[in-house]
């Protein structure tokens, strides 16, 4: 994709802070839904981990954890950053990631608690690639761990072009980011295709730069994302909104969608 995921200290710069409050609301959710036999001795494991910046908060308020993530200089960044066993932060994509879990030689089915924030498994394509991800993640968790999932759900009677703004500062570096998300178009290739554009501006103390990226996210609708579910043999729990508080019949433009993996593969 290339841009802000292409630098992982540009990356963790914009986006490290509030992650202490998504920590805060995923405490909340493991707390509320989790049955105690999986609290003890609990590993949180994160999919599409990226520079690590969530598991370093969990890690610091006495987690064990371990995640994953294709990107090498992402983990690279990460590893550095975590006090864990090497093998408990593995290069390995979200459609395939069975094999190199076993590879880094964590216990089986060590992981007792899973996340994946920030819209990360919208990256994948298709909703095949949603079930065949969690199939893979059925197989690595602990017997009927929770999964808790960042999702932006679409509502296709309500469709237009968005721009949003990031800024954060790290030193004396600062990273400003303008996002485009390009509405999907119904009727077409793009129907389920968010398209997402952004620049970035960073200002050093030896100048600026300018990086330009953009990438497709995959979309679904409460029916969509509750039949993925369905095929996937995964039981949807509830959802909640970013406190980690559940929302009842509402829908909001982000939310965390907690669901409860298969036990029986």
């Amino acid at each position: 994709m290339g841009g802000l995921y292409a630098d992982p200290v540009l990356y963790d710069i914009l986006y490290t802070p509030g992650t202490a409050a998504e920590v805060d609301a995923l405490e909340r959710i493991e707390k509320r839904y989790t049955e105690h036999a999986l609290k003890e001795n609990r590993m949180w494991f994160e999919p599409a981990c990226g520079t690590g910046r969530y598991l370093r908060v969990a890690q610091g308020r006495g987690r064990r954890v371990a995640g994953f993530d294709r990107d090498e200089g992402q983990l690279a960044y990460a590893r550095k950053r975590l006090k864990c066993p090497p093998k408990n932060l593995f290069k390995a994509d979200m459609v395939d990631f069975c094999q190199a879990f076993q590879a880094s030689e964590l216990p089986p089915h060590a992981p007792t608690f899973a996340f994946n924030p920030v819209n990360s498994l919208r990256h994948l394509p298709s909703d095949a690639a949603y079930v065949e991800h969690f199939r893979q993640m059925s197989q690595v968790m602990a017997p009927g761990a929770l999964y808790v999932v960042g999702l932006s759900m679409t509502d296709y009677d309500w469709l237009f072009d968005e721009e949003d703004i990031w800024e954060a500062a790290r030193g004396p570096c600062r990273v400003t980011q303008l996002v485009n998300y390009l509405a999907p178009e119904p009727g077409t290739k793009r129907a389920r295709r968010e398209t997402v554009v952004s620049h970035l501006t960073v200002n050093r103390p030896g100048g600026e730069e300018h990086f330009d990226s953009s990438y497709d996210l995959h979309c679904c609708n409460i029916s969509q994302w509750r039949r993925v579910l369905k095929r996937a043999s995964v039981q949807w729990v509830d959802s909640c909104d970013g406190l980690g508080n559940p929302l009842g019949e509402r829908v909001l433009p982000y939310q965390w969608e907690v669901v409860r993996l298969s036990s029986d593969t």
